[in-house]
């Protein structure tokens, strides 16, 4: 939270939510890697095993240099793999439908108003207030802003698409956001 408060008023939200939206909320809580130097790390690691392990007195050096080709493009094609799966919209349609599924209330109408002093979210039957100390992050889509209660995998998210905007203008919003929560 910022030291000056900017005070906005309340930001009315009205929308149902679909599996795209979760999906968008699913993929921006995957995306952000908490530990992006682990990466080069592993990397580096399998290099130094492959070396250690190959016998290099009896290869040529057209040998080696193949080997080390060969190891270079597979750590280069199993990043790519990952950071496909990362962001991979299709990975999520089957937990998303199975949210949505064993979760009926999701799929009604929802009515949200986003204040200073957090989030109250209505539905038909249900009614919820979240104190801004429940969502400590949140990341902004093209589609929607995603809260997060945490970096951790298994953390609560909350969506709320840009779509359900009564006014269209997503900047009230944004303005909160950042002054309550801070950006993954």
């Amino acid at each position: 939270m910022s030291s000056e408060q900017v005070t906005v008023g309340p930001v009315e939200l009205s929308y149902t939510l679909i599996q795209d939206d979760w999906l968008d909320g699913f993929i921006a809580h995957r995306r952000h890697l908490r530990r992006p130097w682990l990466i080069p790390l592993v990397i580096v690691a399998a290099v130094v095993g492959l070396v250690l392990s190959a016998d290099f007195r009896d290869l040529s050096a057209g040998d080696v240099a193949a080997l080390g080709i060969s190891a270079l493009v597979a750590i280069g094609i199993g990043l790519l793999l990952f950071r496909l799966l990362i962001a991979a919209r299709w990975m999520y349609r089957w937990p998303v439908r199975l949210i949505m599924r064993g979760n009926p209330w999701l799929t009604e109408p929802i009515r949200a108003t986003v204040d200073d002093s957090g989030l109250r979210l209505t539905s038909a039957s249900r009614s919820e207030t979240a104190a801004w100390s429940n969502y400590l992050r949140y990341v902004e889509t093209d589609r929607s802003f995603v809260l997060r209660a945490s970096e951790r995998l298994g953390a609560a998210i909350l969506v709320l698409p840009k779509r359900g905007l009564v006014t269209g203008d997503p900047a009230p919003l944004r303005a909160l956001l950042e002054t309550h929560c801070r950006t993954a």
